[in-house]
């Protein structure tokens, strides 16, 4: 079985207060985008989990943690094979390894003919990140309490053209989270959804509504990072943003010759992806 993994970024992100878990509430746009990585996953006698990364290690992949989830639902699976080929690069904000434990779970519900329910399939996803439960349905979400609490975005598209720009610099999520507390949280933040899905639905970017608040953070600890949000939008991007904690900064164009031509500026120093929404 051959499966692909897409990416996301995130248009607006707010940290809200502290939960007693030790995570946080956030508010935030999720929008799936056709980057993707590829699985495959084979019966096996002995369970295995790679990927082309050297770096990530077997035990703590999150396609190893998918797996055990449904093992301990139905036991008498047989052990799999899982190949991933990354292409999504990892602790940069796109969520690639929460899409990879989806897609396995979305996967083995498909090749051992399970008939996990979307509801079933999402409860599992959000033990495997915060991050993952949105991937069972992916699309365009509003996501709360802590990514898992989603409300589907309908009759509503941003433009198709969307740029990624890849510094290789590598965001440590739960560090961020900690070091944010040295800024201002939205403890008190009411999200107006209506507010919300009206400027959406004009592709209007410019309310706080569509801020991410580990801007601060990134950009006074990384400043390579806040300039190349600012070229971004000096190229003619409608909103540009970090996606998740990041590095990975974003713009949405309005054209494929605008998002073209951004493209090449950053290229060959940077890392990027000419992307659509899904």
């Amino acid at each position: 079985m051959e499966l692909k993994s897409n990416a996301k970024i995130n248009i607006g992100l707010h940290v809200l207060n502290k939960r007693k878990d030790g995570f946080h509430n956030i508010a935030t746009v999720f929008q799936e985008i056709n980057f993707f990585d590829i699985i495959k996953i084979s019966e096996a006698q002995n369970f295995s989990c790679k990927t082309n990364i050297g770096q990530i290690k077997q035990e703590e992949n999150f396609g190893t943690k998918a797996f055990h989830l449904i093992k301990q639902v139905f036991p008498d699976i047989p052990n799999v094979n899982i190949d991933i080929q990354k292409n999504i690069p990892i602790n940069a904000g796109l969520g690639g390894g929460s899409s990879n434990g989806t897609a396995i779970l979305k996967g083995l519900n498909n090749l051992f003919d399970l008939s996990l329910s979307s509801d079933l399939l999402t409860q599992l996803a959000s033990k495997v990140s915060s991050d993952s439960a949105f991937f069972v349905n992916g699309g365009l979400q509003l996501g709360t309490k802590k990514g898992e609490e989603l409300s589907p975005i309908l009759k509503t598209d941003i433009p198709h053209h969307i740029l990624l720009v890849y510094p290789n610099i590598k965001i440590n999520t739960k560090g961020a989270f900690n070091q944010l507390k040295n800024y201002l949280l939205n403890e008190n933040m009411d999200i107006n959804l209506s507010n919300l899905l009206k400027e959406l639905k004009n592709n209007n970017f410019d309310s706080k509504l569509f801020k991410n608040d580990f801007e601060m953070y990134v950009f006074e600890t990384h400043p390579e990072i806040g300039a190349i949000k600012l070229r971004i939008l000096d190229l003619g991007a409608k909103y540009a943003s970090l996606s998740g904690t990041g590095s990975t900064v974003f713009g949405i164009f309005s054209s494929k010759k605008d998002v073209l031509k951004a493209q090449s500026f950053f290229d060959p120093q940077y890392s990027t992806y000419y992307v659509n929404p899904i």
